[in-house]
Order: C-alpha cells, then structure tokens, then sequence
C-alpha cells in the first residue's frame, strides 16, 4: 500500500511537470511568433508601437485647459505643456508649434499634418476642437474640457470591456492546467485506497 501512494504521488508529479513543461513551452512559442511577426512588419509595427497614447493624449488636454483656464495663450499652453513632458507627442507637438511660430505652415496645416501622421480619433478630435474654436472665436477650453472627459469615460468603457472578459480568458489556463493536477493531487490517494 505504500508503494502504491508512492507511486500514484510520482505519476501526479510526473503529469503535473508535463502540464508546466507544455505551458513554458506554449509561452515561449508565442514570443518567438510575436519577435517574428514585429520582425517582418518591420518599421509599421515600431512606429504603432509609439504612438501616443489616450491618456498622453488626455493628460495633453488637462494641462491645456489649466493653462487657458488660467489665462495663457493657446501657443502658450502648448509650449508649456511640451517643455514639462518629453514624450513623441510632446516632441511632435514642439515641432508643429516651432513651424507655426516661424511662419513655415499655418496652425490648421501643422495639427492636420499631425493629426494624419497619427490616426488617432482623439487626437483628430482635438485638432477639430481646437480648429474650430479658433476659427469661430469659443472659448477653447471649455471645448479642450469635454472632449478631455470624453476620452477618460471611452477609456473606462475599454477597461470595463477588458476586466469582462478577463474571467473567459483565465478559464482556459484553468481547465487545462489547474484543474487537471488537482483532481489527479485529490483522487489519486482515493482511488489507491480503494485498490488496496
């Protein structure tokens, strides 16, 4: 009897290493698919990679409307917002900014351009905002405001989205990994109390 759970204690183990050695192995598959696929997208993927994000995207527009709320200058505001952060759109913005201020482009030309090389709803909307607010003389931060609300809430909306469906995604690993092991760790001592 004792050999018995001797044995049925190595087998578990046995089948509990060869569920881990398949999961390091799965995983280990996958980033090597995923270093292949960033590898022959080549200069696209790494572009997307640093894309300015919704929250640069909403935190931008907090420090715009602080600084108008305040009474700045929209070219004000913008400067101050670029030399206190340095990120791509920072940087992107300090560029548009500087050409506007030389006289190289226009404002409308310079965010549009920027607009374009991002593809980026929020920011299409905020160079739309801002566009028109300067156009038809509204109080730009009012606008900068609710749009500024508007990509926290559709933010939250993803994440609520993702935390949903996180249960569906964990039960994979469950079913086949855990739960195997452990009714294997809890029968097998019933089952070799029984044979014996």
């Amino acid at each position: 009897m004792l050999y018995l759970s001797y044995a049925l204690a190595l087998v578990t183990a046995a089948v509990y290493g060869y569920y881990f050695e398949i999961e390091v192995a799965i995983h280990h598959t996958v980033r090597s698919l995923r270093r292949a696929i960033s590898r022959a997208l080549g200069s696209k993927a790494h572009a997307d990679e640093k894309a300015p994000s919704s929250n640069d995207i909403a935190q931008m527009l907090d420090i715009l409307v602080l600084s108008l709320s305040a009474g700045l200058s929209f070219d004000y505001s913008l400067e101050l917002y670029c030399s206190k952060f340095d990120n791509r759109l920072s940087r992107d913005l300090n560029n548009a900014l500087f050409s506007w201020q030389i006289g190289a482009t226009t404002r409308l030309a310079a965010l549009t351009n920027l607009s374009d090389a991002y593809h980026n709803p929020s920011f299409e909307r905020f160079v739309q905002c801002v566009v028109e607010s300067i156009e038809l003389g509204a109080p730009i931060a009012q606008t900068l405001e609710s749009h500024a609300d508007m990509i926290r809430q559709t933010r939250r909306y993803e994440l609520e989205a993702n935390i949903e469906k996180l249960p569906i995604k964990i039960l994979i690993p469950l079913t086949t990994l855990i739960l195997p092991a452990m009714l294997i760790a809890i029968l097998g001592p019933i089952f070799a109390g029984l044979f014996t």
